[in-house]
């Protein structure tokens, strides 16, 4: 697998703890998971900044 493909495996479970933990927040009605969504959105921002470097980068080879 190539770095491109992990980067957006890594998004897809990372989206899934997001959603999870929102849904955590909205169903429980604030019974904990605010560090998760915290850390997952980091993980998130993280990962797609990587991944918009490495299309960006493989762009620039083909042209």
């Amino acid at each position: 697998m190539n770095k491109k493909t992990i980067l957006l495996i890594t998004y897809v479970l990372s989206l899934m703890f997001f959603i999870r933990s929102v849904l955590r927040i909205l169903t429980q009605e604030g019974t904990g998971g605010y560090g998760m969504f915290m850390l997952s959105a980091l993980i998130m921002t993280f990962v797609l900044v990587v991944y918009l470097k490495e299309r960006r980068i493989e762009k620039e080879k083909q042209v």
